[in-house]
């Protein structure tokens, strides 16, 4: 029996698990709808700090209404089980597509842009902070609809409530410099994490990436990303502005606003210029860090000074080692949790990946597991014809690979052969190319062979057999075969005759004559009153006239309504004229009008 939440949200499957939730596809059963439904994690359930911020998710996001964010619908306990019910989106996050179509075109990637800039600035106006702007918490939907979702870690800020943390939540790939200091998020934050998913979608990598967390946090810190030109020359020039300035990492030259960046990207796709420079950030640090082999580095964002300001003017030296010194304050801290991390990562054993391809994901979560492994929640589904349905296509790392205890090995699984109802290409004699056309347009893309058969009343070059059969259901990449007509054998009659009248005759009567002619009717019908319905009205050739067996003629066949409809028509037209006749004159006037 499936699990309900709230007497009313009947679990469908489950779609998705993050750090602090499991996701779950439901129906409500009151409202009849598919609904999401986020259940907070057993081992956070006694936290109470996991649960309050459990709860301000779904304040926070009830409160905004808007069509590229996940609303939310209702929150509720089960027991000691914290769920929250949002909005269902049928779609793909867009890590996922950009782990199979990136790198993007700049208009791809612009449209996508303002949608999700607009949807973090509806937040902000609301005085939300998402905190953790990433691929993976952005769905979007086959038509290219984005919607911003997880508000895991989203704060209302105001004078009353913000108080300083130090937690760095979230993605270190798309960290804001502030967060990865440990100092407050603020609007810009979500600015700064949005730039580099627009980095990653225009060329298909992150700016920064490393081994470790520490490393790729530092690089947030320190090192000035390439050119996303000098990795994809497509990139248009002034969309390459916008994202380098939205990934500034100094706060004073990063966009102030989401409203600020949604105009330059209105700009852009109108064809207008933007106005205000590029940004190159300057490196106060590039020997210091050079030095301790660190690579090319930029100076970090300078530490506001609240201390009263002194009339004494600082020497020119003192202004340069402050901002030095304070640098290498942060850098040295850094490393310290970083060597840590490292130790902790370098005394974690190692196992050998089993070959998991071929099985059932319970299956292979089973043999992982028993090799101290674990499966990535995230699932990549796709069609495959060779593969059953339910089963891995493939892995990464591959069997065999050595790697480190506790590793999530993300995997493929088959959806089976993409399929569909194939189409009748044998109805009105259809020629071999327009049936090739309509099979295609369909969607199947299998080999189509051909074969070829005499036939006295089907034209050469139309199509007299098909399999599949119409209407079946056939593999999209499956085989087709068609028999294609190659017009009567050498034994059938072939000459000139004069065109058989069968005006007046029903249609099938009709066929049956101009087929034993050795000639093909193509139907065409037409409305009548003088015809009934099913009678043939004329035909091309006319009676008579020279006609070349197994050629094409026309017949019209009348839809009707026919000579009796008309007939009623007119009888009834004269008896409501004799009953006008013999009406008192005031009610004949009435009648007329």
């Amino acid at each position: 029996m499936s699990k309900i939440f709230g007497g009313r949200y009947e679990v469908l499957e489950r779609i998705g698990a993050g750090g602090m939730a499991i996701v779950y596809k439901a129906k409500d059963q009151l409202l009849n709808r598919v609904v999401t439904i986020k259940v907070l994690r057993e081992q956070f359930a006694t936290d109470d700090d996991f649960i309050r911020r459990f709860r301000r998710e779904a304040q926070a996001v009830a409160s905004l209404s808007h069509p590229n964010i996940v609303s939310v619908y209702d929150v509720g306990k089960e027991g000691d089980t914290e769920y929250i019910v949002m909005e269902y989106v049928e779609g793909r996050n867009l890590k996922e597509i950009i782990r199979e179509y990136a790198p993007l075109s700049t208009d791809q990637t612009i449209n996508l842009a303002r949608q999700i800039t607009s949807a973090i600035q509806n937040a902000h106006e609301h005085h939300i902070i998402h905190r953790d702007i990433k691929p993976h918490n952005i769905l979007v939907t086959a038509d290219g609809h984005a919607k911003v979702t997880d508000f895991g870690i989203a704060r209302a800020v105001s004078s009353a409530t913000v108080t300083h943390t130090g937690d760095i939540i979230g993605s270190v790939h798309y960290l804001s410099p502030e967060q990865a200091k440990g100092l407050q998020s603020n609007e810009q934050s979500d600015i700064y994490s949005l730039g580099i998913i627009l980095y990653e979608l225009v060329t298909g990598r992150v700016p920064y990436d490393g081994e470790t967390p520490i490393s790729i946090a530092l690089k947030h810190l320190q090192e000035q990303p390439t050119l996303p030109s000098k990795l994809n020359p497509r990139v248009d020039k002034e969309f390459e502005r916008v994202i380098m300035r939205a990934i500034a990492k100094s706060s004073e030259q990063r966009y102030a606003s989401a409203k600020e960046l949604l105009e330059d990207l209105n700009h852009i796709q109108a064809g207008r210029p933007i106005n205000h420079p590029e940004v190159f950030p300057v490196d106060d640090l590039e020997a210091t860090m050079t030095h301790h082999g660190m690579g090319k580095v930029l100076a970090p964002v300078s530490v506001r000074d609240e201390e009263p300001k002194s009339d004494l003017k600082p020497t020119k030296k003192k202004k340069k080692r402050w901002p030095l010194i304070t640098a290498i304050i942060v850098i040295l801290l850094l490393l310290t949790g970083g060597g840590i991390a490292l130790r902790n990562y370098l005394l974690v054993g190692t196992t050998k990946v089993p070959n998991v391809v071929g099985q059932t994901l319970p299956t292979a979560g089973t043999y992982l597991k028993s090799a101290g492994l674990a499966l990535n929640p995230e699932v990549k589904k796709e069609f495959d014809d060779k593969v059953e349905n339910g089963l891995i296509i493939s892995q990464d790392p591959a069997a065999d690979t050595v790697v480190k205890v506790g590793r999530e090995i993300q995997v493929v699984v088959s959806k089976g052969p993409d399929t569909g109802t194939f189409p009748d290409v044998t109805t009105s004699p259809m020629s071999k190319a327009d049936a090739v056309n309509m099979i295609q347009n369909d969607g199947f893309k299998g080999k189509i062979t051909f074969a070829t058969q005499s036939n006295p009343t089907i034209p050469k070059d139309y199509v007299i057999q098909q399999n599949p059969a119409p209407s079946a259901t056939w593999p999209k990449s499956g085989p087709i075969t068609l028999t294609i007509s190659s017009g009567p054998d050498n034994g059938s009659s072939s000459g000139t005759i004069n065109m058989p009248n069968v005006i007046n005759k029903s249609s099938a009567d009709a066929k049956t004559i101009l087929q034993q002619n050795n000639l093909v009717p193509l139907v065409e019908t037409q409305d009548s009153t003088t015809i009934p319905a099913d009678f043939v009205i004329s035909t091309s050739p006319n009676p008579g006239e020279a006609v070349q067996q197994g050629s094409q003629v026309t017949i019209v066949v009348s839809r009707g309504p026919g000579p009796l409809a008309l007939n009623i028509k007119k009888d009834v037209s004269a008896l409501v004229a004799q009953i006008i006749s013999v009406m008192p004159r005031d009610d004949k006037d009435y009648v007329k009008h």
